[in-house]
């Protein structure tokens, strides 16, 4: 079936509520997409509006979550996607409340630093999470998972950072450097991620490999050794399935032909994602990439 099963909405990072995404997706036409998923990072607050209005289009959706990770043992730091086709999240959503607290617990105090760094009283978590709400006052900040790409497109809005700088500088001004981020907090490994997805009877899946090699098939057709050992190590973790994905610099077909080719060597699935983040956010890629999804594994029994 064809199917995006990643991609981002304002409870998170992404510009557009679920139901507006759904709406974009069933207006690509019918039968464009049978099957999607919303990933937003660290939380399931879009979820319950994502699936009513999957049913209202006649589409079918599934409760799903990117999770920020990281691993020691292979400096992995990125994340992890987990899928509940049989619809129980429970104990991944206790793991992400406190995540989430944690993240927010992030913004609030980046915020109350950039008040004094730029002399700014108005600089107020308040005000940002009116602006992560837009016209829906009702939802919960709890329900958001705050970012620093909130931060940045806040401060730029707000006219204390040059118009003009990027988001990755300035993250490395403002952020990597301390002057204004608020107290770093724990992410969760790949290994406690897997063991609680497994427990709820989700599937676990590796998203944009290419991301470890600087998204180049060059890079990593040279380093074709690592490749493959890091698909070993994430198999030996418990990883079930692979994601094939677009990639925006023209390397796309190349690295997921090269893992599609090598996924069944390692027993996983494959899953397709666009990493939509919505209009105008330099990466509305929703309507660009999908694929003829075969369907998940055997269901898992949930602990």
């Amino acid at each position: 079936m064809k199917a995006n099963l990643h991609f981002h909405s304002r409870f998170s990072d992404g510009t557009q509520w679920p139901s507006e995404i759904v709406q974009r997706a069933y207006g690509a036409g019918k039968g464009r997409y049978e099957l999607l998923a919303l990933t937003d990072h660290d939380t399931f607050g879009g979820v319950p509006e994502f699936l009513k209005a999957c049913a209202a289009y006649d589409i079918q959706g599934i409760p799903a979550v990117e999770i920020d990770v990281v691993d020691p043992h292979i400096n992995y730091k990125s994340e992890l996607l987990a899928y509940f086709p049989q619809g129980h999240y429970q104990q991944t959503a206790q793991l992400l409340h406190h995540i989430c607290q944690e993240r927010q617990a992030y913004v609030r105090a980046s915020l109350l630093k950039a008040q004094h760094h730029f002399v700014r009283k108005d600089l107020r978590f308040e005000h940002l999470l009116s602006i992560k709400q837009r016209g829906r006052p009702e939802v919960p900040a709890e329900f958001f998972s705050f970012n620093k790409v909130d931060l940045y497109y806040y401060f730029k809005n707000a006219g204390v950072i040059p118009a003009d700088i990027e988001y990755r500088a300035f993250k490395k001004a403002y952020l990597d450097s301390r002057l204004i981020a608020g107290p770093s907090y724990p992410k969760p490994t790949c290994t406690e991620v897997i063991e609680q997805v497994h427990r709820d009877g989700g599937f676990v899946v590796l998203p944009h490999i290419g991301h470890e090699f600087e998204d180049s098939w060059e890079i990593l057709k040279k380093d074709q050794k690592r490749f493959l050992d890091m698909l070993s190590y994430f198999k030996n973790l418990g990883i079930d399935g692979i994601e094939l994905y677009w990639y925006r610099n023209g390397d796309t077909k190349e690295i997921n032909s090269f893992v599609e080719k090598v996924a069944p060597n390692f027993g996983f699935f494959l899953t397709y994602g666009s990493d939509c983040h919505g209009p105008d956010s330099g990466k509305d890629t929703l309507l660009l990439f999908s694929g003829n999804f075969r369907g998940w594994p055997a269901p898992r029994i949930s602990a």
